[in-house]
């Protein structure tokens, strides 16, 4: 796999280990992801998948799953880079909060920051379109968009893993997220290497893209981890990735290829107050965010979703109603 930047990236079985696993964490720390042998278990992925599309066709605009007709942007959520719905209430549907709370996922999370006190984010989902039907619905290569999600001035040294856990059958021909290997080792040296690309970023701002002949992307192979449903991918946001999309579907797809929810869990002890009285107010309101549960960054407010034509036509989901545990993640 590899197109016009010449950046090659192996579709590869890479370990898939055990949530909460000595083995786990270690492998995360040398290579700056690993894959959760199943965070869900297959049933409660393909429930998931189920409660997306429950999301998806109530918000009023006529999305009909059985129907990819019905499918089209202008009744389609928002989409960002990567197909990420970030807004619309998505960070609050029975979805997102469905995995929240399957102990198994937080389990990986706690043994990373050795703390079972934990936030969660309330973030979005990955929803790939079957792009045989509508060319336009493939996903930009990642050879574009190669990034970190970590500003590496104002926060320097590990502080954020992120993860995602996939819904769906993964293949190469299909695509799916790509990290580069032990690149997050390249993280403290980046402000001496990109002093005048830094400056224009500011520090509240935590996605820094490469240039495309940087030689940190052909450092390692670009791995793309293959996953089945209910693996969940976690990786360091000091390690290089993307999202990219395979080259071809079998003839007559008419479903989902894709489909991952955004997760992520951080250590209590790192949240202010006053976020947490904004994230109480989040789950009210049913307002979604970022990866980062110990700032605010209200993704209702990005500009590709204020700047969206009709926006007002979703109806959003009700506010949640959650159980202990999930309220625990809360605050």
């Amino acid at each position: 796999m590899a197109d016009e930047f010449n950046i090659e990236i192996e579709y590869r079985h890479v370990p898939r280990l055990n949530s909460g696993s000595e083995e786990s964490t270690h492998y995360l720390d040398e290579y700056g992801y690993v894959v959760i042998k199943n965070a869900l278990t297959a049933e409660e992925a393909y429930k998931t998948v189920d409660l997306l599309w429950e999301y998806l066709e109530e918000l009023g605009t006529g999305i009909d799953r059985t129907d990819p007709n019905t499918w089209e942007d202008d009744r389609w959520p928002t989409c960002a880079h990567g197909a990420i719905l970030p807004s619309y209430g998505i960070g609050h549907s029975k979805a997102q909060w469905f995995v929240r709370g399957v102990p198994n996922v937080k389990k990986a999370f706690a043994k990373i920051w050795e703390t079972e006190e934990l936030l969660t984010s309330f973030d979005g989902v990955s929803l790939w379109r079957p792009w045989n039907i509508n060319p336009d619905w493939k996903t930009e290569s990642g050879q574009s968009w190669f990034h970190i999600d970590q500003h590496p001035i104002s926060k320097p040294g590990k502080h954020c893993v992120q993860g995602l856990v996939n819904l769906l059958p993964t293949s190469e021909q299909i695509g799916g997220n790509v990290v580069i290997p032990k690149s997050h080792k390249f993280f403290e040296n980046i402000p001496n290497e990109y002093e005048e690309r830094l400056a224009r970023l500011p520090l509240n701002i935590d996605h820094f893209r490469f240039p495309n002949d940087d030689p940190k992307l052909t450092s390692e192979k670009a791995v793309m981890c293959h996953m089945e449903p209910g693996d969940m991918l976690l990786w360091d946001s000091r390690t290089i990735h993307c999202s990219n999309s395979g080259s071809k579907l079998a003839d007559g797809t008419n479903s989902l290829i894709r489909a991952a929810s955004l997760i992520c869990m951080m250590p209590k002890y790192l949240t202010s107050e006053d976020v947490l009285e904004k994230r109480r107010e989040a789950v009210d309101k049913v307002i979604s965010t970022t990866n980062w549960t110990n700032g605010f960054r209200n993704a209702d407010e990005f500009p590709l979703i204020l700047e969206a034509n009709d926006r007002d036509k979703y109806k959003w989901p009700e506010k949640p109603i959650l159980n202990d545990y999930q309220k625990s993640l809360i605050d």
